[in-house]
Parts: structure tokens; sequence; C-alpha cells
């Protein structure tokens, strides 16, 4: 399977510090779903702050759920037009050598 990877970029007037944050309740709202387990081996993220991104990475419906509370939480807490959504897919893994 395939790991999928979102960008999220915020305006010039958005604490990444505090999106982080939110970011944080985000991963706590997914362990009520699914455990701490598997977000823990299921979703992985960054913070570049120098971008004002954060970008969050994983795979499965784990990942989705994640990415579906961040966002509603980041549209409440600074608005539709402070953030960007990017997906992408990430690098397939290199094949192990025979």
């Amino acid at each position: 399977m395939r790991d999928t990877q979102f960008r999220f970029q915020f305006a010039a007037d958005v604490d990444v510090a505090d999106a982080q944050g939110t970011l944080g309740l985000s991963l706590l709202a997914a362990e009520g779903l699914h455990g701490d387990a598997k977000v823990r081996t299921d979703v992985a993220y960054s913070v570049d702050p120098v971008r004002s991104e954060i970008h969050v990475s994983g795979r499965g419906v784990t990942l989705d759920h994640v990415v579906q509370i961040f966002t509603s939480l980041l549209t409440h807490e600074f608005g539709r037009e402070a953030f960007r959504i990017r997906r992408e897919p990430s690098a397939e893994p290199a094949a192990a050598a025979a």
C-alpha cells in the first residue's frame, strides 16, 4: 500500500505552533476511534516553521480520519482562508534486493 502525504500550508498570520497543537488534538481524537498503537503506526507528521507547513503522512482510514479531524478543527479555529491543503502520493518504497 502506498503512503499519502498531506501538506497544510498556512497564511502568514497563523502561528504554526498553534496549528501543531490543533494537530495534537486531532491525533488524540483519532486515538479514541482507532487506539493509540494504530495512530502511532499509521500516521506521521513533521512541522516546517520556515515554510509555515505541516506535513501529515501515512495510510489507510486512520490517516483519513486524522486529516479530516485536523481540517475541521483548523477551519473552526483559523477560518477556511487561513490554510491550503495539498494531497500528494509519497514516493514508492524501494524494492528489497533479492
